[in-house]
């Protein structure tokens, strides 16, 4: 594997995804022990070269030999073109950025999102992407649709009404959406907490089917249910980390526990029946 030496990637610190992935790359000698740094930490001359607007949404790239500024995708094309030049002949074909350029945008516009993090101070510059309605939708979307499956594929896994678990979780969806309008202040508050959920239901419905999965293999309903008790004690952690985090209404919190913990007793009981 051959080192990226001349050139940095400037990263947004805030962003625990960001921060995760250059370093990875640091650790597997993709770039130099010098090969990353974070805004707040790069000198006044680099940051001057930057576009600050698109350096929000794709990570730029310094070259130090020349001064060139080069940005998302492009980046790491070069990073992983450097280090596999195997790989170079396809991911530089055009085609290849077509496909892979929304998806950068995707991930880039919903970073904040999915590896959820401390928000900066108010009066410090923030590295953090513009609101993208359309790309926090598709998260909203893609989130709610993967959670249906795996309650369905939950309720015929432990012999329940799919359509009942579906009407159930419905309901405790429009409870939290309800104090999501009326409690959160802005707009994008209120969509950010929806993209928030929608990511929480992605782990749900994940832990959902391995615990139902567990108990059919080993024909131990209880551990289903304990299952179900450890994923809602997770989910309810994870929900009040990211409250706080970004500063919505603490009453989200009272509504998701009490919802999270009425759906396993609902779930108790039907399999009693």
């Amino acid at each position: 594997m051959e080192t990226l030496k001349t050139k940095i990637l400037v990263y947004d610190q805030n962003c625990p995804m960001c921060n995760w992935y250059t370093g990875k790359m640091q650790q597997a000698g993709m770039i130099g022990q010098a090969g990353r740094v974070a805004f707040e930490q790069l000198d006044i001359n680099d940051q001057c070269r930057l576009n600050h607007q698109r350096a929000r949404h794709e990570i730029p790239m310094i070259d130090r030999q020349t001064g060139e500024v080069i940005y998302g995708l492009d980046a790491l094309i070069i990073v992983f073109a450097n280090a596999y030049p195997v790989l170079k002949p396809l991911i530089t074909l055009g085609w290849f950025k077509s496909i892979f350029r929304p998806v950068y945008s995707f991930i880039s516009y919903n970073r904040r999102v999915l590896a959820d993090g401390p928000q900066e101070d108010l009066n410090a510059f923030s590295f953090a992407p513009d609101f993208n309605l359309p790309c926090r939708l598709v998260l909203i979307a893609a989130g709610f649709a993967y959670t249906a499956i795996c309650i369905c594929v939950f309720a015929w896994l432990m012999a329940l009404s799919p359509m009942l678990l579906l009407l159930c979780v419905t309901a405790y969806f429009m409870l939290l959406l309800t104090v999501d309008l009326v409690a959160n202040g802005t707009t994008e508050q209120k969509w950010d907490y929806l993209g928030h959920l929608a990511v929480l239901g992605f782990i749900e419905g994940t832990l959902f089917v391995v615990t139902a999965i567990l108990a059919r293999l080993t024909g131990l309903t209880g551990l289903m249910f304990a299952g179900q008790g450890a994923g809602r004690l997770l989910a309810i952690r994870l929900h009040t980390q990211r409250v706080k985090n970004n500063h919505y209404a603490k009453s989200l919190n009272y509504a998701f526990a009490g919802g999270a913990v009425a759906l396993v007793l609902l779930i108790a009981f039907l399999k009693n029946q």
